[in-house]
């Protein structure tokens, strides 16, 4: 009598060397993933600024000023001056939008970027006192935010 052994399936090894091969390939991805991520919100946040950048520069050739910026550097006054307002209280002028502001990452008057950092803004020719060596475009304004990595002004409008 043959006796013959049928065995359908995989042996303990053959699936532990399947479960160490996927989990070398993961930890391979996984930086790369959160670095691509990383380099997705920097992208995001430059072109808000640049974004930003042309809507000054439309607001500036209707008043022939920046708008002011506040002595803290925060957006309240630019946000305030670029978001319009088409719907006046009555009696007020209605007030041209230059920048669609994405209510979602506006808080308490101020915008933050993709890393959840207050935008900073700074007009060279307002009222406030500056020191020349803070100032980037000594002829206009410097927008900026931190990054995810803690740089302060990590990301400018003057890189």
């Amino acid at each position: 009598m043959e006796y013959r052994k049928n065995c359908a399936g995989f042996t303990l090894v053959e699936i532990l060397v399947v479960i160490s091969i996927i989990a070398v390939l993961a930890v391979m991805i996984i930086p790369g993933l959160v670095k691509s991520r990383y380099l997705a919100k920097k992208a995001a946040t430059r072109t808000e600024i640049a974004n930003m950048e042309t809507a000054l520069g439309l607001y500036a050739a209707d008043y022939g000023v920046y708008p002011d910026d506040d002595e803290d550097d925060s957006t309240k006054k630019l946000v305030e001056a670029l978001k319009g307002d088409p719907n006046p209280p009555e009696g007020g002028q209605p007030r041209k939008t230059y920048y669609p502001f994405k209510k979602s990452r506006l808080n308490d008057g101020e915008y933050y970027s993709e890393f959840d950092k207050p935008f900073k803004y700074r007009e060279n020719a307002s009222e406030t006192e500056k020191d020349e060596n803070e100032m980037k475009n000594l002829d206009t304004f410097d927008i900026w935010t931190d990054d995810a990595k803690g740089n302060e002004k990590g990301i400018n409008n003057w890189d």
